[in-house]
């Protein structure tokens, strides 16, 4: 059975994104996986409201997973390997990457509570990468958005969560192309 691998894809800038450069290269790197790839702009997602809580937890309640309400939770619970792609901005990830893990975060196909309230992962996939670049000179480790994403990782389950990233594509003086090589010939490492 082909493995699979979702691309998450919050790239706006489609065209002359960076982050999107990077992630393709990390999707590269899984040649033998049956790809998936959500561009989020495109996907009309909009933020969870009293009427789309409600109706979720109504089924949730009766046990009915069927409803297309739960398609986006089944790819990313199903999915072996899941590719975040996102620029960083405003010291974490875009909007659009929050309203997908609204939507996907459904109990029941990506995770469950224990008898004692502690969540247990239920998503298929071995690793999660968080690819992300960024304009200024932000370590990985203050990469909020990289922070969130591991302790994601440890609620639903994935095993390894990894980040591959490029910083300070855009401080004068800096060599943009050179930085992007390095961030891309890292790639091939993983």
């Amino acid at each position: 059975m082909t493995e699979k691998l979702l691309l998450v894809n919050a790239c706006v800038r489609r065209d002359r994104s960076r982050t999107l450069r990077l992630a393709r290269a990390v999707v590269d790197q899984y040649p033998d996986h049956e790809v998936e790839e959500f561009v989020l702009e495109e996907m009309g997602l909009r933020p969870l409201d009293s009427a789309f809580l409600d109706k979720r937890d109504a089924l949730i309640s009766a046990g009915d997973y069927d409803d297309p309400i739960f398609d986006l939770a089944k790819k990313f619970a199903g999915a072996d390997i899941i590719v975040v792609a996102t620029p960083y901005w405003e010291d974490c990830f875009s909007s659009y990457v929050k309203i997908f893990m609204e939507h996907a975060a459904a109990l029941g196909i990506v995770f469950r509570y224990s008898q004692e309230g502690m969540p247990i992962g239920l998503c298929k996939a071995k690793r999660l990468y968080y690819v992300t670049t960024r304009g200024g000179p932000i370590p990985d480790e203050g990469d909020l958005g990289y922070a969130v994403y591991r302790s994601i990782c440890r609620t639903y389950g994935i095993k390894e969560c990894r980040i591959v990233s490029a910083s300070g594509l855009d401080i004068v003086g800096n060599d943009a192309e050179a930085i992007m090589d390095r961030a891309l010939a890292s790639v091939k490492d993983l």
